[in-house]
C-alpha cells in the first residue's frame, strides 16, 4: 500500500473485523497503523523529492475537519451500513487504480484566477482548483475518520483527475496526508474510548517494516500492472464487506 500513497488501511479494517474485532475498534487501530505507514514512508519519499509540501498545506485543514467529524460521529453510523460505505469507498479507489486518470499537459505561467493555483517549485508544474478540491476534501476526511482509512484512496484520485497534480507528486504527498487525516480521526475515535494499545503495538511493528520496502520499490519502478492488480484487492475486499453486512 505504501508504494502507492495508501496507508493500507483498506486491508487493516477488514483483517481486524475478519479476527472478530469491534469495527470502531478496528478503525482505530488502522488509524494508528496508517500513521505509522506515514511517517516510515514519507522519509523515503521525501528524499526523492515526491514531496510537495504546500499542496498538502492548502488540502488538509478540510481533510482534518472532516476526519475529527467523522470519527467523533462514528457511533452513530450502524455498523453493517459502516461495511457498506466502506465497500462503495473501495471500488471508487478501485476504478481510478485500474483506469490510469488523464494527465494534462503542461499549463502556460501567465496570471491565473486566485482558484487556479499554479505550483512551479516541483520537479513537474501544476495547477490545482482550490474551488473543487477543498470541498472534495472535506468529504474525504470524513469518510476516512468513519471508517478507518487514511484517505489516500480518496484523495490520490482526487488531486490527480480533478487537480491534474502529476501522480509521482500525488503519491508521495499523500504518504503525509493520510498521517495527519489518520491523526485527527483517531483523536475522534480515541474521546470515545475505541483502542486497544496492546493489539495496536503488535500489528505497528509488522507495517514499519512493510512500509520501509515499498516506497523503495515504488522509486525504482512503477509497473501499470501493480496499479490493476491492487485494484483487483479492493474490489475483493469490498465484495467481502457487502456480504457480510448482509
Amino acid at each position: 500500500f505504501s508504494m502507492l500513497g495508501q496507508g493500507g488501511g483498506a486491508f487493516y479494517v477488514p483483517m481486524l473485523l475478519a479476527l472478530s474485532v469491534p469495527i470502531y475498534v478496528a478503525a482505530t487501530t488502522s488509524q494508528v497503523l496508517i500513521m505509522v505507514v506515514s511517517v516510515s514512508s514519507l522519509l523515503v519519499f521525501a528524499r526523492a523529492r515526491m514531496v510537495d509540501w504546500k499542496l498538502v498545506l492548502l488540502i488538509e485543514p478540510p481533510t482534518n475537519i472532516g476526519a475529527f467529524l467523522g470519527g467523533y460521529f462514528s457511533p452513530y453510523i450502524p455498523a453493517n451500513l459502516a461495511k457498506i460505505c466502506f465497500a462503495g469507498v473501495l471500488l471508487v479507489g478501485a476504478y481510478y487504480m485500474y483506469k490510469p486518470p488523464h494527465v494534462a499537459g503542461a499549463r502556460p505561467a501567465r496570471p491565473t484566477p486566485w482558484w487556479l493555483w499554479h505550483r512551479t517549485g516541483v520537479a513537474e508544474p501544476y495547477t490545482i482548483n482550490v474551488l473543487v478540491l477543498v470541498p472534495v476534501m472535506l468529504v474525504a476526511g470524513c469518510v476516512a475518520g468513519l471508517l478507518g482509512v487514511g484517505g489516500g484512496l480518496i484523495k490520490v484520485p482526487a488531486v490527480v483527475v480533478l487537480g491534474g497534480v502529476p501522480m509521482s507528486i500525488a503519491v508521495g504527498s499523500s504518504s503525509l496526508m493520510i498521517g495527519v487525516t489518520a491523526l485527527t480521526g483517531f483523536a475522534g475515535h480515541a474521546l470515545r474510548g475505541h483502542f486497544d494499545l496492546l493489539l495496536t503495538g503488535v500489528l505497528a511493528a509488522g507495517v514499519l517494516i512493510g512500509s520501509q520496502i515499498g516506497p523503495r520499490v515504488a522509486i525504482k519502478r512503477h509497473p501499470p500492472a501493480l496499479k490493476k492488480y491492487f485494484a483487483l484487492l479492493l474490489v475483493a475486499i469490498s465484495l467481502w464487506l457487502i456480504l457480510g453486512a448482509i
